[in-house]
Formats: C-alpha cells, structure tokens, sequence
C-alpha cells in the first residue's frame, strides 16, 4: 500500500494540471455591444451591413467550437447570424425541423434554406446555411423570403 500512495498523488497531480479535473467545463463568451465584440472576437465576426427596418443588435456570443454568433432583436422577431468555426460545425440557436431543403440564390449567396413545418409563409421560423470562400455561416430569423439574402450578402461584402 506504501508503494501506490505516491503513484496515486502523482497521477492525481498530473490530471490536475493536464486540466482532466472534470469540473470545469467551457463557457460560451458573450459580449453586450459591436464594438466589443469587433475587440473581443476580431475582424472576422458576421456584423451585417444591411438590416431591414427595425433590427437592433443585442449581443454577441462565441461558443466554446469557436462559432461567433450575433443577435439582433425586433418586434418581428430575433435574427441570429452565426460565422460557424468549421464547414461541418452544427448551427447554434433554435432548431428548424423541415423535410425540404430549398437551394437559394441571391445577392451572390448560394445556399440552403430549411422552413419550420416547410411553411414559407411571411413570418416562418427559417434557417440559411451558406458557405463562403473558407468561411461557413448560419443565420435563422422569421424575415421574408426577399430580405434573407440580402442580410446574408451584406455579411460576406468586402464594401
């Protein structure tokens, strides 16, 4: 039994210090302004140049994947645009469930478009996914279907 104490401190020491403690676990960074975010994140966050009438930023969260998403709020409802942290990242935010899987194209966006229910009246639930040169991006929202890749163009504009 003498012999296995200091193996067991050492092991202990040693997943302690590797961070194998268990107890921690990643905590999404969030911030309450763009300009913070801009310092915070970097250059490279999905700020929108365009936002149809009425949208206001809210906040800005990176998760612990790397994805940085921003949120803006209106009494239409909340838009979040996610610059993913892989091709293959999952999109954060509400879950769309819908069996059709629209291919959209506009204002250079080529993406795919997914409806709650596959309802695309004015004002269903949505989610967009498109790629962009190195970069994968996600944006859900309740827009009409003009306005979604106008939003998304703005976010990958160089201008």
């Amino acid at each position: 039994m003498k012999n296995i104490l200091p193996a067991l401190l050492l092991l202990c020491c040693l997943l302690a210090a590797s961070g194998c403690t268990g107890a921690e676990q990643a905590v999404p960074e969030h911030t309450d302004t763009l300009a913070e975010a801009r310092e915070v994140f970097g250059p490279d966050i999905p700020e929108p140049s365009y936002l149809p009438e009425g949208y206001v930023f809210e906040n800005a969260v990176r998760s612990p994947d790397g994805s940085v998403t921003l949120t803006y709020t209106s009494t239409a409802g909340d838009l979040r645009i996610t610059r993913l942290s892989s091709a293959d990242a999952p999109c954060p935010g509400p879950t769309v469930a819908g069996n059709k899987d629209w291919i959209v194209q506009g204002n250079g966006i080529l993406g795919h478009l997914v409806y709650e229910n596959d309802d695309r009246s004015d004002g269903s639930p949505w989610l967009l996914r498109w790629d962009w040169n190195d970069a994968a991006f996600c944006m859900t929202g309740s827009l009409p279907e003009g306005e979604i890749t106008k939003v998304a163009s703005s976010v990958v504009s160089e201008g």
